[in-house]
């Protein structure tokens, strides 16, 4: 074979490779169910945002009162991550997603029925409990539908669901709320609930039974722990990483109004930063998805390093002289933040999934869990700096940030990627 031949055959066998390595249109069309499940999810998780003052008013409680439901909901979540995973995993994880679902389907529909602020509470705790289920097992049943080469960016993809939820599901509800009250909102809410669940029963099932046919587990396997234990040092580590950086982020966000508010002199520009926030989030999304999988450590450098730029230049906003250029700074400040948090949730999750290999569902329940732990405490925090000013926040959130940063640098807590293998 001549030297012409050899180079022709390599350049097919190439081709035959990246063929191999594409995700094809019925895989992306079951990565955008999941995708779907979870903006369900995360947009009845803050669906009191939008209507608290409605809520509130229908409820006879006060507005602090309703927005209990929200901290409250990542508490309860923390708490119970762990033990509702461990008892999913009797079952398959088809199974234990379309449960969820359907869990969050009956705490909508008894959300539209409430005539009480207890029973508010009681469908808040509903979805609270099956809340990490879900959200531990939605990217390692997305990483079985792919190559393994392209687990990042198929978590990148079931991610874009929550950040299209901060983009149009809260803004949505509000708007629904407002034209026909948010009771009938939550039944729409359900209704759309209940069609994600029948997708997923089709995205998931089909592939379920093929693993079973041929004996092969679920799950996607790292190459550093595939034929291994767990690298449950390397895991904490990582979450412990993402619990700091989330709680410097819900520092922050959760007091976003008044943030937006004191920086330009008016409330009027909280909806279009939120916008911006949203949006950017899903360029963010997209770009680790493009990345993640071939550079992890870098893509994580980058983000984290984009993210303290964010909200190092919100701290520094006030100080810019007139409200013209306090405003263009926090719309910068929030575009980078927002892209750079959405960004990282991907890097993070498969990171954990990369280091967990075989037990990847058990190792998401306590990236879950801290997630929810950096929630809570992020905002408990905020709420507590915001007595002093609200100045406070964004400088600790970009402390925090620093030292995550840091710890990017010299840990190098984020596996590296696995190079493309076929048989």
């Amino acid at each position: 074979m001549s030297g012409t031949e050899v180079a022709r055959e390599k350049e097919r066998e190439r081709e035959r490779e990246r063929e191999r390595e594409r995700i094809d249109a019925p895989t992306a069309a079951r990565l955008a169910v999941l995708a779907s499940a979870t903006f369900v999810y995360v947009t009845f998780e803050v669906f009191p945002v939008g209507l608290i003052a409605d809520i509130a008013r229908s409820l006879d409680v006060s507005a602090g009162r309703v927005g209990l439901l929200i901290s409250g909901y990542a508490v309860v979540a923390a708490i119970v991550t762990v033990p509702t995973v461990a008892l999913a995993s009797r079952v398959s994880r088809g199974t234990a997603l379309v449960v969820s679902l359907l869990v969050l389907v009956a705490a909508e529909l008894l959300a539209a029925a409430a005539t009480s602020f207890s029973m508010m509470v009681v469908s808040r705790v509903a979805a609270a409990l099956t809340h990490g289920v879900l959200w531990s097992l939605i990217a390692p049943a997305a990483a079985t539908l792919v190559p393994r080469s392209r687990v990042g960016t198929a978590t990148a993809a079931v991610f874009g669901g929550s950040t299209l939820a901060a983009i149009a599901g809260s803004p949505g509800t509000t708007l629904i709320g407002e034209l026909i009250g948010w009771r009938a909102t939550a039944l729409v809410l359900a209704a759309a609930t209940v069609a994600v669940t029948v997708g997923l029963v089709w995205a998931l099932r089909p592939r379920d039974a093929a693993r079973q046919e041929t004996g092969q587990p679920q799950g996607t396997t790292a190459p550093e722990t595939a034929r291994g234990a767990v690298h449950w040092p390397r895991v904490l580590t990582l979450c412990a990483v993402a619990v700091v950086l989330i709680t410097a982020h819900f520092l922050s966000y959760t007091y976003f109004a008044v943030l937006v508010a004191d920086i330009t002199g008016t409330s009027g520009a909280v909806v279009a930063l939120l916008a911006v926030f949203g949006l950017a989030g899903a360029v963010g999304t997209y770009l680790a998805g493009r990345n993640n999988d071939t550079a992890p450590q870098r893509t994580a450098v980058v983000t984290i390093g984009v993210f303290a730029a964010g909200v190092a230049l919100l701290a520094l906003s006030p100080a810019l002289g007139s409200a013209a250029v306090r405003g263009a700074a926090a719309a910068a400040a929030v575009a980078l933040w927002g892209g750079a948090f959405a960004a990282a949730g991907p890097v993070f999750q498969t990171g954990v999934m990369r280091l967990a290999g075989q037990d990847a569902d058990r190792a998401s329940s306590v990236y879950v869990t801290g997630f929810q732990i950096g929630i809570a405490g992020g905002s408990a925090l905020g709420a507590a700096l915001l007595g002093h000013s609200s100045l406070w926040l964004p400088v600790t959130s970009t402390a925090l940030v620093a030292a995550v940063l840091l710890a990017v640098l010299v840990l190098r807590p984020v596996p590296a990627a696995e190079a493309p293998t076929h048989s």
